[in-house]
C-alpha cells in the first residue's frame, strides 16, 4: 500500500516549487505520495478520513497572535490563510492519532499550536548556501523517537530558520538542541508518531542515509496507521 501524506499547498513561485520538490522527491523514496491540500479546502474531514498522515513543511512566519505575542519588526511576513488552514488540520489530526511530520515551520507552528511560544528572530540561524550538506550539530536525547530513527546521539544539520520554540509546549517534549541551545526537534508525549524537526531533512536526504530514514520511517508509520 502507498501511504497518502496531506501536505497544504504553499505556492508555485520558481523558489517554492524547487523547495516543494525536496519533500515530494524524500516522500517517494520512502514509497508514500503527497495529496496537496489547499488552503480554502472547507472538507477537513475528508482530508483525514483520506489521508494516512499529515506533513506540515517549512515557509512563511507564523503570525504572532496565534501564540498570544504582538508582532516584531523582526517577524517577517505571515499568511493568515496558511496558519488558519495548517491550524485546522493539526486540529482534525491530531485526536486520530495518526502520524504528523513537522519541518522548520512545522515544528513552530506545533507548538504554538499546543500552547508554547516563538522567537520571533533568531539572528544568524539562516544559511541557504549549506543546505545540502549543513552547518552545525544537533544534540539528540537518549530514548527519543528521533534517536531510535537516527541511531546517534549527534548529527550534522542544515540551518534555514530565523525563528524557533521558545517557550515549549505543556505537551511537548524537547528531544534535541543545537550546540547553541536552539530547539531542533521537538516529540508530542502519548502519540504514536508526532515528530518536528527544526532543520530541513529533505535537503540532505538525497545523500544522506539518516536524514531519509526520517521520511522512511515517517512512512511506514503512515502505513500502519491506514
Amino acid at each position: 500500500m502507498t501511504p497518502v501524506i496531506a501536505m497544504p499547498q504553499w505556492g508555485n513561485s520558481p523558489l517554492r516549487l524547487y523547495m516543494k520538490s525536496k519533500y515530494i522527491q524524500s516522500l517517494h523514496r520512502s514509497g508514500a505520495k503527497i495529496r496537496w491540500i489547499e488552503l480554502d479546502d472547507p472538507d477537513i474531514a475528508e482530508i483525514v478520513r483520506s489521508c494516512d498522515g499529515l506533513l506540515l513543511p517549512g515557509g512563511d512566519d507564523i503570525d504572532p497572535s496565534r501564540y498570544g505575542e504582538a508582532r516584531s519588526e523582526k517577524c517577517g511576513k505571515s499568511s493568515e490563510a496558511r496558519d488558519s488552514a495548517e491550524w485546522k488540520l493539526l486540529e482534525a489530526f491530531l485526536p486520530t492519532g495518526k502520524p504528523i511530520l513537522g519541518i522548520c515551520r512545522g515544528a513552530q507552528l506545533l507548538n504554538a499550536f499546543c500552547g508554547g511560544t516563538l522567537h520571533q528572530d533568531i539572528p544568524g540561524h539562516s544559511d541557504f548556501k549549506t543546505r545540502a550538506k549543513g552547518c552545525h550539530k544537533a544534540h539528540i536525547e537518549s530514548g527519543s523517537k528521533l534517536h531510535a530513527i537516527l541511531g546517534t546521539g549527534e548529527v550534522w544539520v542544515n540551518s534555514l530558520h530565523h525563528q524557533a520554540a521558545a517557550r515549549i509546549a505543556p505537551n511537548l517534549t524537547v528531544t534535541a538542541r543545537a550546540e547553541d541551545g536552539t530547539v531542533e526537534a521537538l516529540e508530542m508525549r502519548e502519540h504514536p508518531f508526532c515528530l518536528a524537526v527544526q532543520w530541513h531533512p529533505e535537503h540532505l536526504s538525497r545523500h544522506r542515509a539518516d536524514q531519509q530514514k526520517i521520511f522512511d520511517v515517517f512512512a511506514e508509520a503512515c502505513k500502519a496507521s491506514s
